[in-house]
């Protein structure tokens, strides 16, 4: 908990009608002035969204933290204020946002951050190492240790490559640079920069970017255009999470067939993810700097997809005027057609020709014009089911479908779905400035029992429905969307009907406990502050059942 260094008073009309002060205004006499603007609108003189319950202030040169609760003794609510721990969490979220691995050990050697990267470089969670000596958390010889060469000499190492194991045993082959970190003429410690093969593809793909923008300059093209130099990033394949077999088997048959230039159907219910598939096997072909143009098919009215895809000549009918359709706009790279089975038969008979024939004439036009597209499509139902009910020409299915990819359901990637939560939990924390980062173990059931309809689009809105409605920070059953409420419920008097009043006690206290672990990172003497009973007695406890 923080202490409460301020509590504002706000009416129901945001009008700040009482101060209280606390500790800070001690130290900072600059906070008493807050007293004036009683009377005044809050957001006329601080910075804040009421929207939202908790998150920072900038107040002058103090960075403040607040969270707002209801006013139970009277109207309005409270708005408590307290100074934020320092401007290091502006620095590690900064840190955090870097694309290469840093670390930051202590003189000792003992590791005081590392950011997200270098947790995905090294595959281990930060949690776990935090704290610990180098030595203890990667298997190597002391004389081979970047970090602990560079604070023995007192002078920077530059691009070392590294082979190493981590502390689950796995090999990993890295580039490193450490750097000793001097208070005047006292070491105090040094900082790692990890890079990985990853790293230096990005890299390499920002380069061809700068250079393409840099030759084409002249031209004056692209500033007709920003997009282009600023060069739209699209989805590649280390955005796709899941650890599902059948998952990870989608991702790898993508993998493959990327830089080979073939047609691809991407097959999976709406949610599972097709544009992102299709963004990454664009970003890993050959032609990834080109353009990726993405077209629902089914938000097209069917009169107007002739035009929309092939484009449109002056005078081929009232109003029309000269325009590139999409086969024009993404020449040279890849056009994305989303649910092409909303398509009429008809259509797509005109589009499997121009497909056979790698040519194609504007709406009201008399001049073929070659394309060099490729073509990568996709299915919200199984393709030969599409083909029996006569929603799909069996000639264009065997022309897209050179490589057939299956993206499984939620319900099917039962592994993945915790591990998704954490993902939108910790992008959700940046945007809504929370810090929600534990689930109830009841909630990951109920998530691991819902058949998820809406698959990984829905779970992505459920969470966002619980940053938008949650007071606390741990996501617990009574913060799930209504109807997620009503099914576990309903399922749990269905358990209940089985079991005695000792075991259901005994279950609830355990998950209590559980909890509270997961809330305190493993730490038994503040778990048992936070449970308000004896060290001993949660250890008793914790052997008890099993944790």
């Amino acid at each position: 908990m923080i202490s409460i260094d301020i509590m504002l008073f706000i009416d129901d009309d945001n009008i700040l009608r009482y101060v209280k002060f606390g500790d800070l205004t001690r130290t900072d006499k600059r906070i008493y002035i807050l007293k004036k603007y009683i009377g005044n609108e809050i957001t006329s003189f601080l910075d804040v969204d009421l929207k939202i319950d908790s998150g920072y202030i900038k107040w002058g040169e103090l960075f403040l933290r607040y969270f707002k609760t209801e006013n139970f003794t009277g109207k309005g609510y409270i708005l408590y204020i307290a100074q934020a721990e320092s401007d290091e969490d502006l620095y590690r979220a900064a840190f955090d946002c870097l694309s290469e691995g840093m670390q930051i050990y202590d003189k000792n050697a003992r590791l005081v951050f590392c950011n997200r990267f270098n947790e995905k470089i090294e595959k281990m969670d930060r949690r776990n190492i935090i704290g610990k000596h180098l030595l203890d958390i990667y298997s190597l010889d002391e004389d081979y240790s970047t970090i602990l060469n560079t604070m023995k000499k007192g002078e920077a190492i530059v691009d070392r490559c590294d082979n190493f194991k981590n502390n689950k045993g796995e090999i990993i082959s890295t580039m490193n640079s450490g750097y000793p970190l001097f208070l005047g003429s006292n070491l105090i410690g040094a900082v790692g920069l990890v890079q990985d093969v990853s790293v230096f593809q990005k890299y390499k793909q920002k380069a061809a970017i700068f250079k393409n923008f840099i030759d084409n300059k002249k031209s004056n093209r692209y500033l007709k255009s920003p997009k282009k130099y600023y060069a739209l990033k699209y989805y590649n394949f280390d955005d796709i999470i899941g650890k599902d077999e059948n998952f990870l088997g989608a991702i790898n048959l993508a993998c493959n067939v990327a830089e080979r230039d073939c047609s691809v159907l991407i097959y999976g219910e709406t949610g599972t993810g097709k544009e992102l598939f299709a963004q990454s096997i664009h970003s890993a072909s050959k032609r990834k700097y080109k353009e990726f143009i993405a077209v629902n098919c089914a938000a097209i009215p069917e009169n107007l997809v002739e035009g929309i895809l092939f484009g449109t000549e002056k005078g081929a009918f009232t109003g029309s005027y000269d325009k590139k359709g999409l086969f024009e706009q993404a020449e040279g790279g890849t056009l994305f057609l989303d649910e092409i089975n909303s398509m009429s038969l008809q259509m797509q008979s005109k589009l499997l020709r121009v497909l056979q024939e790698k040519s194609f004439r504007r709406v009201g036009g008399s001049k073929d014009i070659e394309s060099n597209v490729r073509i990568i499509s996709s299915t919200n139902e199984e393709p030969f089911s599409l083909i029996k009910k006569r929603k799909m020409r069996s000639d264009l299915y065997y022309r897209i479908s050179t490589i057939t990819i299956n993206i499984p359901p939620l319900r099917e990637r039962k592994k993945d779905i915790e591990l998704l939560a954490q993902l939108f939990m910790k992008k959700l924390c940046r945007n809504y400035s929370k810090n929600i980062n534990v689930m109830s173990d009841e909630v990951i059931k109920v998530f691991e029992e819902y058949d998820w309809p809406g698959n990984v689009r829905e779970l992505q809105h459920c969470i966002e429905y619980i940053f938008n409605t949650i007071t606390e920070d741990t996501i617990y059953i009574s913060d799930l969307p209504q109807y997620m409420k009503k099914k576990a419920s309903r399922d749990c008097k269905k358990g209940l009907q089985h079991k005695t009043l000792e075991q259901i006690l005994n279950e609830y206290e355990r998950e209590v406990i559980k909890t509270a672990l997961r809330k305190n990172k493993n730490n038994v003497t503040n778990t048992a502050k936070c449970l308000g009973m004896k060290r001993q007695s949660l250890q008793y406890r914790m052997k008890k059942y099993g944790l």
